[in-house]
This record gives structure tokens, sequence and C-alpha cells, in this order.
């Protein structure tokens, strides 16, 4: 009996301590994106499809865990001074400036690989940008060179970037999201993880976000990205 006590009350600690953990990194993450709020609740929505997509084509639940948990800090490279102008720029970006932008996935890398207890996230936090066909960046991998977790993430992020409203063109409907993974597919994105999500009963969930998007203020004068389909 004691011994049973003792074994649960260690579970009990153990959850708790996981649950302090995830919800300092909710907390963290709210922080870096308090800086903009046109993308708040970004990495959270990402966070959350990464989950459903990682269900859908049938990882175990501890990953699931992980690429959540990936998914969530992928942008936190984004709170170094560097980016904080070219953030908040209102037009559009120049070639230096979107090269710098392209740093912050070894940004956010190097910022995770600190922490010993997120050792297994590093590389698909550094890759989440890379495309299949090698056009990608930071390093240009191809196809299952690209950790499977950097793979979902793509998905997921390029989901919240076109569903969500922009000063250039309106959020895409689902109908029109299909369309474009499929134009893209074997391109952009993983052809198998595409045909399984599209194929998923889980795809029309990906559309009923239950962390709420901010659609871009009437007016507003925001930098127009290079490409409607450029993933947060």
């Amino acid at each position: 009996m004691i011994l049973a006590a003792g074994y649960r009350q260690l579970n009990k600690v153990n959850w708790q301590l996981q649950q302090t953990n995830h919800e300092l990194l909710q907390l963290m993450v709210a922080a870096i994106e308090a800086r903009d709020p046109y993308t708040s609740g970004h990495s959270r929505r990402v966070a959350r499809n990464a989950r459903l997509i990682a269900r859908a084509i049938g990882l175990r639940e501890t990953q699931v865990e992980r690429v959540g948990v990936a998914a969530l800090l992928h942008d936190v490279g984004k709170i170094h001074e560097v980016f904080a102008p070219i953030l908040s720029k209102p037009a559009r970006l120049t070639a230096e400036e979107n090269a710098i932008m392209q740093t912050h996935p070894i940004k956010s890398e190097e910022l995770v690989r600190t922490v010993s207890q997120l050792s297994d996230v590093v590389a698909p936090i550094r890759h989440h940008h890379e495309n299949w066909d090698g056009t990608g960046y930071p390093d240009g991998l191809i196809g299952e060179e690209i950790p499977i977790a950097s793979r979902i993430i793509m998905f997921a992020d390029t989901i919240d970037a076109m569903t969500t409203d922009r000063p250039y063109r309106a959020a895409l409907t689902e109908v029109q999201v299909r369309s474009e993974f499929v134009k893209l597919r074997g391109r952009q994105f993983d052809p198998g993880i595409c045909d399984k999500l599209l194929g998923s009963p889980t795809y029309p969930l990906l559309f009923d976000q239950d962390v709420s998007i901010q659609p871009a203020i009437a007016g507003q004068q925001r930098r127009i990205a290079q490409s409607p389909l450029l993933a947060g």
C-alpha cells in the first residue's frame, strides 16, 4: 500500500511538472507574439493543427506531443531584436530583409538547443521551412531528409497563413486550401502526408480552430509577403 501510494504521488508530481513546463512554454510564446498582434495566437494554432495532422497520419501519441512542442516553438527565434523592425514594416520587404527573415529557423534552433529537455525538437524546428523538392531553407534538404515533424509543421504553418485575412487577399476557404495543397504536392509538401491528410476525416477539423484567428485590421498597412503561401 505504501509503495502504491508513493507511486501515485510520484506520477502526480511528474504530471504537475509537465503541466507547468507546458504552461511556461505557452506563456513564452504568447509574450513573443504580443510584439506583433497581427500574428497573435499563430504558434498555438500551428501547434494545435500539427498535433491533429500527426494523429491523422498515424504517429504514436508520444510523437504527436513532441510534434506539438516543436510546432509551438517553431518561431521562437523571432524574439531577437533583428526581426522587430522587419515584422512591423508596413511595406514590401527588400531582398536583404527577406534574407534576414529566413534566418529565423536558425535563431529558433539556437534558443531551443539551450534547453536539454527540448533536444529532440531542435532539428524539427530548424527545418520547418524546408520544401519537399529541396527549394526551402535554411539547408535545402530534400524529401525524407527533412524530419517528419518539420514536414507536418509545414502543413500546419501554411494552413494558418492561408486562412488568415491579409491586406492583399481574403482568407482562403477549406476548398481553396485543398486546391493549393494538391497543386504544391511534391514541391512544397510531402506527397504522402498530403494524400493521407486530404483523405482523412481530420482535414475539416483543421479549419475549426479553438484558438481565435485575428483578422488584419481593415485598411491597416502591413507588409506584402512575396507569396500568399508564405508560411508564418
